[in-house]
């Protein structure tokens, strides 16, 4: 082989390589600009409320208001899943499907708005922190497995059982992000360093996608296109939860080599 066709390899190469890394930054900023963009939204629609209550910071339901927000959500979500949401799909009522989708785009706006208020109040806190991961993915467990029980009685079930497997995959980081959020905590906790830095832009971009499949799924009722869909949107949230999942990774490693030096 040739000087003249090794450097024009080498050449072909550093183009695919500079390729790959720019599909990656590209994919990064858009996710990180629409996070931040969403952020900045709820940051504007919540100032008149701080306005309000800025004043009286100092009793603890003001300082509290972010953590009680995302306190609810955890049960609120159960409870209109399995009561009113689930029900609606299987026996196929319209009114009722919508008005409870209505309930769940409410409580999904509710995790933003905690985080706005606690920004603005400067309240955020170590509890709130860890609460609202873990409410999000309370909502988006509870919504699949009534998604899938649904479908299993009114879609066939080849399709319903390659949703499982998707699923399955997507729990599986779910508890491998609770598990490294655990640890991360104990290991602040133990060596009094900072705080931890809470959910990342792919896990924002992850918990968005699988919102919007257990809606999809819900919305365009008893309809296999619309669980198909659901599906893709299952399986797309699935490199958004390993990308989470390695920058929690990240900001352990450095939290315990910072308090190791």
């Amino acid at each position: 082989m040739t000087n003249k066709s090794i450097r024009a390899r080498l050449t072909a190469c550093s183009l695919e390589k500079g390729n790959c890394l720019s599909v990656s930054t590209v994919v990064k900023t858009t996710v990180s600009t629409l996070n931040n963009c969403s952020r900045q939204g709820f940051d504007v629609l919540t100032r008149p409320a701080i306005k309000v209550l800025y004043p009286r910071r100092k009793s603890w339901v003001v300082k509290n208001i972010a953590n009680i927000i995302s306190t609810l959500r955890l049960p609120l979500s159960v409870i209109v899943v399995v009561y009113m949401l689930y029900p609606a799909y299987i026996s196929r009522n319209l009114e009722s499907l919508y008005f409870s989708l209505l309930i769940m785009l409410i409580i999904l706006l509710s995790d933003g708005l905690d985080g706005a208020l606690a920004r603005g109040l400067d309240s955020v806190s170590r509890y709130g922190k860890a609460v609202d991961p873990v409410a999000d993915k309370v909502l988006y467990i509870s919504m699949a497995i009534s998604l899938m029980l649904g479908a299993w009685q009114l879609i066939n079930r080849e399709i319903v059982i390659t949703m499982m497997v998707c699923v399955a995959c997507a729990v599986y980081y779910e508890i491998r992000l609770v598990a490294i959020a655990i640890a991360t905590e104990k290991e602040c906790r133990i060596r009094n360093a900072a705080e931890p830095t809470g959910a990342n832009m792919w896990g924002k971009a992850k918990f968005a996608l699988q919102a919007s499949a257990g809606f999809v799924g819900f919305g365009l009722p008893w309809v296999t296109a619309g669980f198909s869909l659901s599906m893709c949107l299952v399986v797309l949230a699935l490199p958004m939860a390993h990308m989470s999942l390695r920058g929690h990774q990240l900001d352990l490693e450095a939290i315990r080599t910072k308090s190791i030096i």
